[in-house]
């Protein structure tokens, strides 16, 4: 009895002890993370709408122009013109052009006569104009009326590389089916300028036709079939003369090589022809840039023709002067 009494002491103690011993953890606290989820970033994207092309208006001017040959019937004085210039655009390859003009002949006895105008549209289509190599194309159209009653249809080309460049024009002169007066048709062309410094020299063509023929008779008798045409060949130089402030001056230089005008096969005698050096033609021209946008322009224009199996040599002499605006 007094074992089972110890024992069951023993186990008590032990049982106590042990309880002592043993280790109460403290509560583990788990953190609850925070998911957070970014709206999407919506990018604003700004769309640069190319400038449409829009019709503009480029400039605008006017000028005087005075005309006197020698032994002209156009009064002591000369033809005196006044003409209005307008330009337009359209983007950056397209250029226009319209002028018109009243013309009349001035003598100092009889005053002014009204003898005609003309009505000038053009158009021009530039292409390469970031590169080198520029070109263009062109047309234009002629609307006279008074002393030359016909219409003019042009087809053009221009173009310009380093040093070099060059133009041509092709026309049509119709006059409406009169019958004193018969279509015809030209080309002119420079087609290779070469620049040498301030110096640009170039060799020009030209050639014109008539449409069509009929029979002429000339003054000893002599029957044929009449188709007028003509060559022109001739050495072009430009150059600046000075410039001082707000004043520029330049000037031109034509030298004939030889010029031929032909009815059918047989040459009249009465059409205008010069062979080497008889013909020249000099011209200055003054420009003074009163501002960015206006300038004001003068030029004068002397040549004179050795015509062939004549005496008399034909002077000629122009003389103009304008403003222009650029907007």
């Amino acid at each position: 009895m007094k074992k089972l009494a110890l024992l069951l002491g023993s186990l008590l103690l032990v049982g106590a002890t042990a309880q002592a011993k043993e280790v109460i953890a403290a509560p583990v606290e788990v953190s609850k993370e925070v998911m957070v989820v970014a709206e999407p970033v919506v990018e604003e994207v700004v769309v640069v709408e190319a400038a449409a092309p829009n019709f503009r208006v480029t400039r605008f001017g006017q000028w005087i122009e005075v005309d006197n040959s020698s032994g002209s019937d156009d009064g002591d004085i000369g033809l005196f013109y006044f003409a209005q210039d307008l330009g337009l655009a359209y983007g950056d390859d397209w250029t226009f052009g319209v002028q018109a003009y009243k013309n009349w002949q001035v003598d100092t006895s009889e005053g002014l006569s009204n003898t005609g105008g003309r009505v000038q549209l053009d158009a021009w289509r530039k292409f390469n104009q970031d590169q080198e190599f520029k070109y263009a194309l062109g047309t234009r159209v002629r609307f006279y009326s008074g002393n030359a009653d016909f219409d003019r249809y042009y087809l053009r080309g221009n173009y310009s590389y380093g040093m070099f460049s060059g133009w041509a024009d092709t026309f049509y002169n119709s006059y409406n089916g009169a019958e004193d007066s018969r279509d015809g048709y030209a080309f002119e062309t420079m087609p290779l300028n070469m620049k040498f410094g301030p110096l640009t020299l170039g060799y020009f063509f030209g050639y014109s036709s008539k449409v069509g023929s009929n029979d002429r008779v000339i003054a000893d008798g002599t029957a044929f079939d009449s188709r007028p045409e003509g060559t022109t060949h001739q050495l072009r130089a430009y150059f600046p003369l000075f410039n001082y402030g707000k004043l520029s001056t330049g000037a031109q230089f034509r030298l004939g090589l030889h010029k031929d005008n032909k009815s059918g096969e047989v040459n009249t005698g009465t059409d205008t022809v010069y062979e080497f050096g008889k013909y020249q033609r000099y011209a200055v021209d003054a420009t003074y840039a009163y501002s960015q946008d206006l300038d004001f322009t003068a030029y004068y224009v002397y040549e004179i023709t050795d015509v062939k199996d004549q005496s008399e040599n034909d002077y000629y002499g122009e003389f103009g002067m304008g403003w222009n605006y650029k907007f």
